[in-house]
C-alpha cells in the first residue's frame, strides 16, 4: 500500500467517525427529545439516535431469537388498517453480530449495534474508495472525493444507523474486489454472508458471476479455459455454489421452524408487501413518502436506462437486481436506502459533479441535502423507513 493511500483511507476513517457526531450535532438542534432512550431513561443518549424503526427488529431477533411458528398467520399479514409482523422477514446474519458482541464484551444491544456501526461503515467507505481505484480505475485523489461524495449523499446516513446497509455492502464491494484480484476462494466466502444478511444478497451473486466471466476474458475464452487437466479453473467456478448452499441450509432451518423453506418471503405481507410487477408498485398509495420514492425511483430507473452503454453487463445487472427485486415486492417502501448500495451509480454522480475547484462546494451542497433528509429521521417521519 503506497504511502498516498495509507493517508487517503485514515483519513476516512476519521471523517467516518466525525460524521457520526456531527449528525448528533445536528439533532441537538433539531430536537433533544428525538434521541431519548425510549425504553427506559429520560436521558438523551448519543448512541440511540442511531437506533430507529427496523432497528428494534433487529434487537429482537438478536436478543429473542427466531421464534418457533405453529400458525401461518404468525408469520405476517395486512388487511386494511391491521396487520401483523414478526421477526421472520428480517434476515440473521446482522442479529448474529449483534448478539455475538454483547455476549462477548457483556454489552446490551444499543452499544454492541453502535460500535458494529462504526466498523462496518468505515469499512463500507474504505471498499468504496478501493472499488473507486480498482474496478474503475481513478486516481488516489478522485478515489478520496468521489468516497467523500459517497458519504455525503442524501440517504447515505443509513449507513450509520442500526441497519444492514453497511455490512451488505462490505460484502458485496469486497466480494467485487475479490474478483478483481482473481481471490476466488475469497469470493466464495464471502457470498456466503452476503446472501444471509439480505433477501437480495442471493441475487447479486448473479451479477458477481457475470463479472467473474468478464475478468477471465468473456464466456467463449472462460470455456476454452475449462480444461480437463484444469482443475484450479473449475474450482474457481465452484466457489460461486457456496451461496446457494447457505441460503438452502438457511431454508431449511425456516422449514423446521415455521413449516416454510421461505418464511421471510411470506413474512413479507406484515408490511404490506406481495409479489407483483415491478412496475405496478409505483403509486400504489397517495401518502407522500410513496409518491416522492415513486419518482425518485423512477428517475433514478431512467437515468440507469441512458448509463446502459457506459458500465459493463455485470454492473448493469447489479443496478437492476438492486431496483426491481424491491419493487417486485409491490412496494417502493425504503427504495432511496436500497438504491444507496448500488455503487456504480454513486461512481458515476461522482465523476459528472466532481470536479476541479469545485469539489468543495458540490460536497457541501450535497451534505445539506443528506442533513435534510436525516432531519426526517430524528423526528420520526415515516419517509425514513
Amino acid at each position: 500500500m503506497n504511502s498516498e493511500r495509507r493517508k487517503n483511507i485514515i483519513y476516512l476513517i476519521f471523517t467516518s467517525i466525525a460524521i457520526k457526531f456531527i449528525y448528533f450535532l445536528f439533532a441537538v438542534l433539531i430536537s433533544k427529545s428525538s434521541f431519548r432512550n425510549q425504553s427506559s431513561s429520560n436521558e438523551i443518549s448519543f448512541i440511540h439516535l442511531f437506533k430507529k424503526n427496523d432497528s428494534y427488529w433487529y434487537q429482537k431477533a438478536a436478543e429473542t431469537g427466531y421464534p418457533k411458528i405453529t400458525n401461518p398467520l404468525d408469520l405476517g399479514w395486512s388487511k386494511g388498517e391491521h396487520f401483523k409482523q414478526s421477526v421472520w422477514a428480517h434476515f440473521p446474519l446482522y442479529p448474529i453480530s449483534i448478539r455475538l458482541l454483547e455476549k462477548s464484551m457483556g454489552l446490551d444491544f444499543s452499544q454492541s449495534a453502535f460500535i458494529l456501526s462504526l466498523i462496518f461503515s468505515t469499512l463500507s467507505f474504505i471498499a468504496f474508495y478501493l472499488i473507486c481505484i480498482n474496478l474503475f480505475k481513478r486516481t488516489e485523489k478522485e478515489s478520496l472525493f468521489f468516497t467523500l461524495f459517497f458519504i455525503l449523499f442524501p440517504f447515505h446516513y443509513y449507513y450509520s444507523m442500526y441497519y444492514t446497509e453497511a455490512l451488505f455492502f462490505i460484502l458485496l464491494a469486497f466480494s467485487f474486489l475479490s474478483i478483481y484480484y482473481k481471490k476466488y476462494w475469497l469470493t466464495g466466502l464471502l457470498i456466503i454472508p452476503l446472501s444471509l444478511v439480505r433477501p437480495n444478497g442471493i441475487a447479486c451473486v448473479l451479477p458477481l458471476f457475470i463479472y467473474y466471466i468478464e475478468i477471465e476474458g468473456g464466456f467463449k475464452e472462460l470455456i476454452l479455459q475449462l480444461k480437463p487437466k484444469n482443475w484450479k479453473k473449475y474450482l474457481s467456478v465452484l466457489w460461486f455454489i457456496t451461496a446457494p448452499i447457505a441460503l438452502g441450509i438457511y431454508c431449511l432451518y425456516q422449514k423446521q421452524m415455521t413449516d416454510h423453506y421461505f418464511a421471510f418471503v411470506k413474512a413479507q405481507a406484515g408490511w404490506y408487501k406481495e409479489f407483483m410487477f415491478p412496475l405496478l408498485a409505483l403509486f400504489r398509495r397517495s401518502d407522500f413518502t410513496t409518491q416522492f420514492n415513486s419518482i425518485y425511483t423512477i428517475l433514478i430507473m431512467l437515468i440507469c436506462i441512458g448509463l446502459w452503454k457506459k458500465f459493463p453487463l455485470s454492473l448493469n445487472l447489479l443496478i437492476w437486481i438492486s431496483i426491481l427485486l424491491p419493487m417486485a415486492s409491490g412496494s417502493v417502501a425504503c427504495m432511496p436506502r436500497y438504491i444507496s448500495v448500488v455503487f456504480p451509480l454513486s461512481v458515476y454522480f461522482a465523476s459528472v459533479l466532481i470536479k476541479p475547484k469545485r469539489q468543495f462546494v458540490v460536497l457541501s451542497i450535497v451534505f445539506i441535502l443528506q442533513l435534510l433528509t436525516f432531519y426526517t429521521w430524528v423526528i420520526d417521519h415515516p419517509f425514513s423507513l
